[in-house]
């Protein structure tokens, strides 16, 4: 049933596409094709100006999300950028254009796990079993790979592991508690977010690096990651940690099944895994869709969020990817003499795959300033979505709250209170201001917008972390719908704000010193 309506979306996607003038065409490469946007007509329809409803905003998720799985390198991925390619002409935005770089498509064709001659059901883990920078096809052979498991539990190996398969549980990192220190406003008038969720980890800061590097430190041919945070679903597709080379297989298997495979070791006689693996790693073109609004000089505000998604992604970021096309249609239907500075609206995609496109863009825009555009600040918007917790029995359970978030920045004193005004005004609830002031100068920013961020430009960038995030569970029912309209305008009055600004006084950012030793890694 699950693959019927997979099929049934990408063709609903490819509907989508064709009615907003896009092509398919041969590449001439193994029949892959390459997908481009037509020139859209400039729709004149009343919903099409000024300030877009709900229905408005929820429907451009719902064409996303119909397109399927939008990960890079893959024929969904270069839907999703002609789709909002096609969105910003049809907007009348000016300029529009692919910005490339090399990127890479992961996937696992094949892949299976026994203990002890027992299946067990279990998913991939992602950009794993690869050799870094060179496309490759990976096997484990007709046989599968076949050692006898270490389980480490939440630590490190105590014995050796060499030759070995080693299991471990995988620890979210980053509570929403951890970021306390650096919040500078929280609005929360009925204290909804006093409570237990505030302690428990994000999917995407975790334990999976450094235990992984260990573990191939040490010898290990294979792992099994326990998801013991998680809510009962092994579909996590976890980020490409780029400083994290992963050459050895392995697979992400739930809490319950993890409890099952200790059982199997109770008695103290080593368990044995066997682990099938087949897939491939090639490279692939990372797009970012970029468009302009022109203002009164070359001085420049940039919004931004990620169309890639790891499978349907609603709310990672097909609401995020809405958000930017919100503020493209309300700008886009102002006169241009109202604005001082241009305007820049981009979506990207290697956001699951290595960030490339994201560190090209920053080197030709900011760094090495090859453009005559002038990035003076920078919105991100991503993850619109509804509380996700781990309830009885591990099931995921969805409340009726937006999921605590944060406006992560690093503008001047006026911009944070007018930030803060617009979040009172337009009662955007579970929402905080933490500073990154010092998130960004070290690397640190957990969003679409790190990149930038680290080079230098005052940013503001709209962040949540729900449970789901990179699980087939991100669908459309988890999308905060109640919230598409109040975000949008309290990025509006950002916007606004930051217009009227004199460039010299939006921020005091500190640029990062990965770009001044020339690694963005």
């Amino acid at each position: 049933m699950l693959k019927n309506a997979a099929i049934a979306l990408a063709a609903a996607g490819t509907l989508l596409l064709a009615s907003c003038g896009s092509s398919t065409a041969p590449s001439g490469g193994g029949g892959r094709s390459v997908v481009d946007a037509a020139p859209c007509a400039r729709s004149t329809a009343p919903e099409a100006q000024g300030m877009p409803s709900t229905e408005r905003i929820y429907g451009w998720i719902e064409d996303l999300v119909g397109i399927g799985y939008r990960r890079t390198g893959t024929l969904e991925g270069e839907k999703a950028a002609a789709y909002v390619k096609c969105q910003f002409e049809s907007l009348g935005l000016q300029d529009v254009h692919y910005e490339t770089a090399k990127s890479w498509n992961w996937s696992a064709t094949r892949s299976s796990l026994k203990v002890n001659g027992e299946a067990v059901d279990s998913f991939p883990v992602a950009h794993t079993y690869v050799t870094v920078d060179q496309p490759s096809v990976f096997s484990t052979g007709p046989n599968g790979l076949s050692a006898e498991i270490v389980d480490i539990g939440s630590g490190v190996p105590l014995r050796s592991v060499k030759g070995k398969i080693v299991m471990f549980d995988l620890k979210f990192l980053m509570p929403p508690a951890l970021l306390a220190l650096q919040i500078e406003f929280l609005w929360d008038p009925g204290l909804t977010t006093l409570e237990p969720t505030l302690v428990i980890g994000n999917p995407f800061v975790t334990s999976y690096a450094s235990t992984v590097e260990r573990a191939m430190e040490d010898g290990a041919v294979g792992f099994i990651g326990v998801l013991s945070d998680y809510f009962d679903s092994n579909k996590y597709y976890n980020e490409f940690y780029r400083r994290t080379q992963v050459t050895i297989p392995g697979v992400w298997v739930t809490r319950k099944e993890g409890a099952r495979i200790r059982e199997m070791t109770a008695s103290g006689v080593p368990a044995s895994a066997n682990m099938v693996m087949e897939g491939f790693r090639k490279e692939a073109i990372g797009r970012a869709v970029v468009g302009f609004l022109p203002g009164k000089s070359k001085d420049t505000i940039m919004v931004q969020s990620h169309h890639d998604s790891v499978f349907y992604g609603a709310v990672e970021d097909g609401s995020g990817t809405a958000a930017v096309l919100a503020q493209a249609q309300y700008y886009a239907s102002q006169p241009a003499d109202s604005r001082q500075k241009t305007m820049m609206f981009a979506t990207f995609d290697t956001h699951f795959s290595g960030y490339q496109v994201h560190r090209e863009f920053v080197r030709k825009y900011v760094i090495d300033k090859e453009t005559p555009y002038n990035i003076v600040a920078n919105v991100t918007l991503e993850h619109i979505g509804k509380q996700g917790i781990k309830g009885a029995d591990d099931k995921l359970e969805i409340t009726d709250k937006p999921e605590l978030r944060a406006i992560i920045e690093n503008m001047g004193p006026t911009l944070k209170l007018s930030m803060i005004n617009s979040v009172i005004r337009h009662d955007l609830r579970r929402t905080a201001l933490i500073s990154g002031h010092v998130l960004c100068p070290i690397g640190a920013l957990p969003t679409d917008a790190g990149f930038i961020c680290a080079a230098g430009v005052p940013t503001a960038s709209l962040i949540a972390g729900p449970n789901y995030l990179y699980d087939l569970a991100d669908t459309l029912d988890k999308v905060a719908k109640d919230d598409l309209v109040p975000v949008t305008k309290v990025f509006i009055d950002l916007i606004d704000a930051i217009d009227s600004t004199p460039t010299a006084l939006i921020g005091l950012p500190l640029k990062s010193p990965l770009y001044e030793s020339g690694s963005q890694d």
